[in-house]
Parts: C-alpha cells; structure tokens; sequence
C-alpha cells in the first residue's frame, strides 16, 4: 500500500513480495514473542502501545492503549533493518555484496533482489548472536512453519485450485530456488557450500512474504515510489475451448499470474541491473507483525530526521483490538502466494480468463453461421485493433472486464455492418444494444463454464469446508476456488442487471 503522513517528507510504499508463505509459526508463545519485544527495545524500535501476540497459531499485533489517527505506532531504525537501498546510492544498482562468504559480488550483481535479500538474511542467521539483527532473525518464522506453504504442495494438490496460472507460477518458484542454488555452487563464496535447498527456500519465502519497499529517493514532489514487475502480458491459453483450455494449460505450466509481479514477470523483467528492477527492498523489524486487511487506514513512511521507518496510525483505535495494516490493493492470488491465506469477498480479487477467446470465437462461429473464414477474419481484426490480449489474457473482476476485452468481443459478435470498414475501431466504444447484449450474454456464459472447469457449484465447495475433517491443504484449495467461483456468479449477476436496465431504456 501507498502509505502518507502529514508530518513525513517522504513516503514508504509497503509491498510485500509474491511468493506461498504460511506466516504462522507452528508454535509461538509468549516467550518468543517477550524475547522479541526485548530485543526490539534493546534496538531502539518504539512502540510504547503494542504487543505482538503469538495466539491462534498467527502473530498480529494488539493496541494496548487508545490511539488517535495520526498518533506514530511504531518507529524501525534504518540501520536495524536489512536494507538493499542503504548498500548503494543508486537504488538501480547492486552495490558491494553484504555477505561475501556465500555471494561474493560478481554474483551478488546478477541476482534478483529477493534472492539477496534471502542470501543476506541467510549469512546473517549464521552470525548467530553476532548480527544486529539477531533478536529478530530469532523471531522470525521457523523452518517448520513452511511446511504447508505452496513450494511443498504436490502437482496433484495444486490441481485442487483448479486454476492453472497458481500451478503454474508455483511450479516456476520451484524451478526458480533450483537455479539460485545451482549458482550459489558454482560461483558462490567460501560458505556457499553448506547452503542447503532447505535453508535457501526458507530464507527466500520468508523474505517473499515480508519485505517492504524502501526506496526513499526523490524525485518529483519529492517522491518516488518503486516500480514493481514487468507489464508484459502472459502468454495465451491453448485454443481447445474453456474447459478444455482449462486442463491443457495446466498440463503446460507456461502461464504466469497477471495480477502479480512474480517470478513470472520479475524474471522476465531484464536485468536487476536496469532501472526498472525493484532493488531498494528491505526487511523491517517489527512492522512486518502487522496482519492484513484490506482497507487498513495505518500509513508508513520514511522520516529522513530520525533515520527510521515510522508506522501511523490512520483512524482511531481502541486499546484490546488488533492493529491491520493492508498489504496493497491485491486480490487472492496474490495473498495465497504471499502468506498462505484467502481473503473472503475481497474486493480487489480478479481472476485470468482461461479460455474466453475459445468461448467467445465459439459464440461467433455460431452468430456467423458455422463460417470460419468470417471468424477468422474477425480475429484479425481484433488483432490489429491491438486488443488480442485483452481476450487471450482478460482480468476479470465482480465489477466487469477490461475495456479492451469488450471491444474484442465486439468486433466478434457484432452485426456485419458494425464490423465492416472502419467499424473496428469505433467498436472500442458501446455498440448498438442487441450488440452488447450478445457481449454480456457471451460474457455471462464463459462465467458459468469457467465455474465448472474449475469443479462445479460453489455450494458443494462450501458444504465440503463445513464437513469435519477437511484436511488443510484441501480446506486451502477449496476456500480459494470458492472464492473464484462467488467472483464469477457475482460479475454474471452484474452483467445481467446492467442488460435488465439497458432493455428498459432502450439503449445500451
């Protein structure tokens, strides 16, 4: 989130990085968490109203004493926190390697900056007592808490989302730690053998599931916030209809979530040399305890005067409840890569279009009669009207689709004169009503087929999750793919009430 204070000249945008984490240690206790805030004291972090609880199997952070909006939560110094911004001047580059032992700096440069974050993290922890960091490396997530993270998850489990993109990205994950073990071995430094998988994916997810951005550079107004990811679309789903699509990319494991600048589109995204790689990246004691919900008013922030990150309170709150701040506008996918947890009726939720090229060339084929040249045609046109990959690659949301996917969908299912000359290019607006209408009927449709490719009803995924002795793996895949499934009934009950209103005014 793109967090502000009056009283700060410089503005923190908080992003925590896509990876599966399950942020819950496996068994935390007063102890833990009493030797933290020790710790945290001895470091010079304030936060005079807050106590972090280990209860329920998930750390989060409770208010002791009223606060009122405006009123600082809590204060992180710089130099407490693993910082990749504070190695060089320039952001956009990797600066002197920080732990040399297992990634001496020729390697140092070439890597991602999650990966020296986690290799960073990860010499640090070795210095035992020694680090400055030590009282929160302690802290952090055990080995053991990751056992159920997505990295562990079978092939066959993945495929109870039914939803292929997760698998896919998973699968690249997996691949991804192969490879940064692989070069650690063979340019690493005189500790680079003992790394083990183990450790390296451990220290990668909890970085992927903790670190905050902390480029502090100014630019305009003083500020300058961190590109994140790459905008290149993902490629597009086999053309075998929906829920054939469905299953056959799957198979593929070639599709990267649009929604997120993952491994995807971070690896695609050149080299972390460039200035659009997003190396000003931090690890911040303390405000990485703060649970998520969407909306959350908290605010952080960077103060150049006390050399700390510096957490707001943005609304009042009462002493006993839990202090939230909120992790980005960011949908399911996102937060199940991230931290292991799907957020029920999430506003910010979408989900890839798996398919709908298929469905809606389908409808076409039918409007024209069985032509495929005409079809064909049509799909040219939608490709030079630039907007093939809104259709091969739509985010849909409960609200709707992107506007370049219903003129896609307007160029192949209006009328013939509405498609003839130049009539492409004025498609990009509302066409004539019967023409929308065969839009939010084809749109309406491909919900109801996306919901059965991804295992039938909602209803039997919810009367399953009652059932006593769902498995947690299980329980997980059954709660995302609900969620999925509520967003399309949702978008296919939007879609019918703005064409209810549409035929009773006569206009689109």
């Amino acid at each position: 989130f793109l967090a502000s204070t009056r009283h700060m000249s410089a503005i923190l945008l908080l992003y925590l990085s896509p990876a599966a984490a399950l942020v819950a240690p496996a068994t935390a206790g007063t102890t833990a968490a009493g030797s933290f805030e020790a710790w945290a004291r001895s470091a010079d972090i304030v936060a005079p109203r807050l106590r972090i609880d280990d209860e329920d199997l998930l750390r989060g952070v409770t208010v002791l004493a009223d606060v009122s909006a405006g009123e600082i939560l809590c204060e992180v110094p710089r130099r407490r926190c693993l910082d990749l911004s504070a190695i060089s001047v320039d952001p956009a580059k990797a600066g002197r390697s920080p732990c040399e032992g297992i990634a001496p700096t020729p390697l140092w440069s070439r890597l991602l900056w999650f990966e020296r974050l986690a290799i960073w993290m990860l010499a640090e922890a070795r210095r035992g007592s020694e680090s400055e960091i030590c009282g929160y490396i302690d802290y952090l997530p055990a080995p053991d808490t990751f056992a159920d993270s997505l990295l562990e998850w079978s092939d066959a489990e993945l495929a109870e989302f039914r939803y292929p993109p997760l698998a896919s990205a998973v699968r690249e994950q997996k691949e991804s730690l192969a490879d940064l073990l692989a070069a650690i071995r063979a340019a690493g430094g005189s500790d680079a053998a003992g790394v083990t998988m183990a450790e390296l994916s451990w220290a990668e997810q909890i970085v992927l599931s903790r670190a905050f951005t902390s480029d502090i550079a100014k630019g305009q107004d003083g500020v300058r916030a961190s590109r994140m990811g790459s905008d290149k679309p993902p490629p597009p789903p086999p053309k075998n209809g929906v829920l054939e699509a469905w299953e056959r990319s799957e198979l593929r494991g070639k599709l990267s979530l649009p929604a997120l600048p993952n491994f995807g589109s971070l690896l695609g995204g050149g080299s972390p040399a460039s200035s659009d790689a997003p190396l000003a990246m931090a690890l911040m004691p303390m405000l990485d305890s703060f649970n998520h919900r969407s909306g959350a008013k908290n605010g952080c922030s960077f103060d150049p005067e006390r050399n700390a990150f510096v957490l707001t309170a943005g609304e009042p709150l009462r002493a006993g409840e839990q202090a939230f701040i909120s992790y980005g506008d960011k949908g399911n996918d996102e937060l199940l890569q991230l931290f292991g947890f799907v957020e029920e009726a999430n506003p910010h939720d979408t989900i890839l279009a798996v398919g709908l090229a298929e469905h809606a060339s389908g409808v076409a084929r039918a409007l024209c009669g069985g032509r495929d040249a005409e079809v064909a045609r049509r799909l040219g046109l939608v490709e030079e009207q630039g907007v093939l990959p809104s259709l091969e690659a739509a985010e849909l949301s409960a609200r709707g689709a992107p506007v370049g996917t219903w003129h896609a969908l307007r160029i192949l299912l209006g009328s013939a004169d509405e498609v003839s000359g130049a009539g492409a290019s004025i498609l990009a607006r509302p066409a004539s009503l019967e023409t929308e209408a065969r839009c939010w009927a084809a749109m309406r449709t491909y919900c109801k087929a996306a919901r059965s490719a991804m295992g039938g009803p909602r209803k039997a995924d919810l009367t399953e999750l009652r059932a006593k002795g769902c498995a947690p793996r299980r329980r997980l895949a059954l709660q995302f793919r609900s969620e999925k499934k509520r967003l399309l009934s949702e978008l296919e009950a939007a879609l019918g009430a703005v064409e209810a209103r549409s035929r009773k005014a006569g206009k689109p």
